[in-house]
């Protein structure tokens, strides 16, 4: 069986990625294949890359042919057919899904699994605007760009929910069985997206390779915006090394500080209305897609460009750019 995993952004799949790739030899003598081809240039033999991300930048930069790719796969796939083979990248989930299609053209559409994890909409939102923010590619106006971003979903709902995303993938992949997650951390197998994917696909961790790896604390909305300033004088690599470093001050570690609270609110109910029908199909057991979200006290004040967070954003700033003078 050939899994093509979508990799959602901010569900894990680096951690999964690392750890498929970290362990390749051991899981491939308990049933489970990383697949090489589209990690690697075909038939150079470098070190495979720990995503099939190459495969996706070719999808997405080039209208080159995909035959290399192709002819790689299908031929690891043949060699290796018996066990779980694993192809996974962060950038196919928003990929041209048609071309990326062709690239296992040869695959059997019943020996193959389309899987992706869901997250809760407000929570993906959240977490994408932080990663655009520390990675300096937000605009200068946070609210105007959150409000805007609102905007483009009310008046395209089929592009940000998985019932058009379950949609797009049945075009591409005609027959092909589709497997949707949940990505709720409390209900993950042991907790963690790695052994949840591992028993989706029937593969048991081995023993000797441990999966419960340590979960990074989600940095603060403020925190993410200074280390953006970093990023864009110093250059991301340096400012990932920075972001490493350990930071006890409340101020840099937080959640529930992008959208407002009326904002996450109707952000989780439209999405939600308009996966109804996905929910029916792939989650029948279950009366909500995601469980309702309890803000505390604190997140339920939450405004963002009020006084506090302005002197939040200040004292973050002063934090992060402290630290890239000592490095």
């Amino acid at each position: 069986m050939l899994w093509l995993h979508l990799g959602m952004p901010k569900t894990g799949t680096t951690a999964l990625q690392s750890y498929l790739r970290g362990h390749a030899d051991i899981l491939s003598e308990n049933g489970l294949r990383y697949m090489k081809a589209g990690r690697q240039r075909p038939d150079t033999g470098e070190r495979p890359k720990v995503s099939h991300n190459m495969m996706a930048f070719h999808l997405n930069q080039t209208a080159q042919p995909l035959d290399a790719f192709r002819e790689a796969i299908a031929r690891e796939y043949e060699d290796h057919a018996d066990k779980a083979c694993v192809v996974s990248s962060e950038m196919f989930y928003t990929a041209d899904l048609a071309r990326l299609a062709q690239v296992f053209a040869e695959i059997p559409a019943r020996e193959m699994r389309v899987v992706f994890y869901c997250r809760r909409y407000s929570d993906f939102f959240e977490a994408d605007y932080k990663q655009r923010a520390k990675n300096g590619r937000l605009p200068a106006d946070g609210s105007g760009f959150v409000r805007d971003r609102l905007a483009a979903i009310r008046s395209n709902p089929d592009g940000h929910s998985y019932a058009g995303a379950v949609g797009r993938i049945r075009a591409a992949f005609p027959g092909v069985t589709i497997l949707p997650l949940l990505y709720e951390r409390a209900e993950l197998a042991n907790g963690n997206v790695i052994d949840d994917f591992l028993s989706r696909i029937g593969v048991a961790p081995p023993p000797e390779c441990p999966t419960d790896l340590p979960a990074n604390p989600s940095l603060s909305r403020v925190a993410s915006e200074a280390f953006g300033v970093v990023t864009r004088a110093i250059g991301r690599k340096r400012s990932r090394q920075l972001r490493r470093q350990a930071v006890s001050d409340p101020v840099m570690i937080r959640r529930h500080d992008v959208l407002e609270p009326d904002e996450r609110a109707w952000l989780d109910d439209f999405l939600a209305e308009a996966d109804e029908g996905f929910r029916q199909e792939f989650f029948p057991d279950r009366k909500v897609l995601f469980s309702p979200v309890r803000l505390g006290a604190e997140d339920r004040r939450f405004r963002r460009d009020s006084a506090e967070e302005v002197a939040a954003l200040k004292q973050a700033s002063e934090i992060v750019f402290r630290m890239a003078l000592d490095a």
